[in-house]
């Protein structure tokens, strides 16, 4: 059997202290050596951080929130990766990523579904639509399927859904 290594730490981004002398405090997420970076949208001075103890430190309200937002995010990164295994995924790093920065729970490929209403108003044509109407759908369409090979120079027909969210099939 496989073993897999799997671990959360968290740490700060000194080099994005603001004005206020907040700094922005990353997770990274580690399975079987790779590892992916996450802002956690949470800040703290970074003389009040102890970075053994992946802690604030200090009794004032701000280092006790920032502790308890710790707590909460770190509990639900072990909760997405449990539901990833148990739905039969791996659960690495970059799914776990994937799924926290997109909470949501659809699993809607938008381009399947304009290629659905682009399908469906072909067979309207001639009752509700012109053939050139239809045609735009379908140019609107192909647009979109070229763009997203240019600009993320990825392939649209390789996606399907997962967990609600879309991965590149290997």
């Amino acid at each position: 059997m496989d073993r897999k290594r799997f671990s959360v730490t968290y740490f700060l981004r000194k080099a994005r202290t603001n004005k206020a002398g907040l700094t922005p405090i990353l997770a990274r997420i580690t399975t079987n050596g790779i590892s992916k970076e996450i802002y956690i949208q949470c800040s703290v001075p970074a003389d009040k951080w102890n970075q053994s103890k992946e802690r604030a430190t200090g009794k004032d309200k701000l280092c006790q929130q920032v502790n308890s937002y710790l707590d909460e995010y770190r509990a639900r990164i072990l909760a997405v990766r449990q539901e990833l295994i148990a739905k039969g995924y791996e659960g690495n790093c970059i799914q776990i990523k994937e799924r926290l920065q997109n909470p949501s729970t659809l699993s809607i490929m938008f381009v399947a579904e304009l290629e659905k209403y682009c399908n469906k108003r072909q067979t309207e044509v001639g009752v509700r639509i012109t053939q050139l109407t239809a045609n735009k759908y379908h140019r609107v369409l192909r647009y979109l399927k070229e763009y997203v090979a240019a600009h993320y120079k990825k392939n649209v027909v390789t996606y399907r859904p997962i967990c609600g969210y879309i991965f590149q099939l290997a």
